[in-house]
C-alpha cells in the first residue's frame, strides 16, 4: 500500500503516483481525523488568517504581516513523526532506503503546501484589499512564499534531528514533560534557521527599497516562489538520510507518549 496511492475518489486519482502520492492522501485524512493535529491545523489557520487581517482594519498594520500565515502554516512540519506516536513503526517498516525515506517526507510536504500556499496568497490579498496596497503585493507574496520553502526545509530536518513525543490522553499538553527542552529547541532552532535561510530575499527586498528601485520590486514574486521552492527541496533531500539512518531512535523518541 506505501506505493500506490489509494484511488477511491476523484480527488486520490488526482495525486501523484507513488508512495508520494499516498502519503499525501494519508496526510491529509489524519488532519481531518486526528483531534491532536486538527486542532493544531484549525489554530494556524485561524491565527495566520486573522493576525494580518486585525492588524489591518485596525489600520496600522502592514502588508508583511501576512507573513505571518507562512510561519504558523510552516511550523505544521515540524515533528511529523511525533504526529504519528507509537504507530511510526508501520512507517518505519515501509522506509528501507534514502528513497523510501525522501518520497515519505515529500508526501508529507505536499500535504502542507497544498493547503498553505493557496493559504499564503489569500492571506496576502486579504491583506492588500485591506490595506488598499495592492502594489506591494507581489513583493508580500514573494517573501511570504520564500518563507514559507525555508520552514518546510528546517521543519524536515528537525522531524529527523529532534523528534518528540506528543501525549494521546491529554488534550492541553502538546509534548511530554521530559522532552520539553527538545520540543523548545526544535521550534526555537528551526525558526531561528528559517530565518537565516530567508535572508538573501529579505536582503533584496530592502535593498530594492533602499535603492529607490521601486519598479523592480515585483521580481520578489518570482524570486521568492523559486526560491522558497528550493530551499524546500534541498531540505527534504538532506532530511531524508538522516531520517532512514536514524528509524529506531525516531520511533523511541516518538513513543514516550
Amino acid at each position: 500500500a506505501a506505493g500506490t496511492p489509494d484511488a477511491s475518489g476523484p480527488f486520490a486519482r488526482l495525486l501523484p503516483a507513488g508512495r508520494a502520492g499516498t502519503v499525501l492522501l494519508r496526510t491529509l485524512r489524519y488532519a481531518v481525523r486526528d483531534p491532536k493535529t486538527k486542532s493544531a491545523w484549525v489554530t494556524s489557520l485561524a491565527v495566520g488568517l486573522l493576525l494580518p487581517v486585525i492588524t489591518a482594519v485596525q489600520g496600522n498594520g502592514s502588508i508583511y504581516t501576512a507573513c505571518w500565515a507562512s510561519g504558523l502554516l510552516g511550523m505544521l512540519m515540524y515533528n511529523q513523526f511525533g504526529q504519528d506516536s507509537s504507530a511510526f513503526w508501520m512507517v518505519a517498516q515501509t522506509i528501507s532506503s534514502r528513497r523510501d525515506a525522501y518520497l515519505e517526507l515529500r508526501g508529507r510536504a505536499l500535504a502542507l503546501l497544498l493547503v498553505a500556499v493557496v493559504y499564503v496568497v489569500v492571506a496576502v490579498l486579504a491583506s492588500a484589499a485591506f490595506l488598499k496596497n495592492w502594489s506591494a503585493a507581489p513583493e508580500a507574496l514573494g517573501l511570504a512564499l520564500a518563507l514559507l520553502g525555508s520552514m518546510v526545509a528546517t521543519g524536515a530536518m528537525t522531524s529527523a534531528l529532534a523528534p518528540y513525543s506528543i501525549p494521546q490522553d491529554s488534550g492541553y499538553k502538546n509534548v511530554v514533560p521530559a522532552q520539553a527542552g527538545i520540543a523548545w529547541l526544535s521550534i526555537l532552532g528551526g525558526l531561528i534557521a528559517g530565518a537565516v535561510l530567508c535572508a538573501p530575499v529579505l536582503g533584496l527586498t530592502f535593498w530594492l527599497h533602499l535603492s529607490g528601485q521601486h519598479g523592480l520590486l515585483w521580481v520578489l514574486l518570482p524570486v521568492g516562489t523559486v526560491y522558497g521552492a528550493a530551499l524546500a527541496e534541498i531540505g527534504l533531500r538532506v532530511a531524508a538520510p538522516r531520517v532512514a539512518a536514524r528509524l529506531p531512535e525516531i520511533l523511541a523518541a516518538v513513543s514516550k507518549g
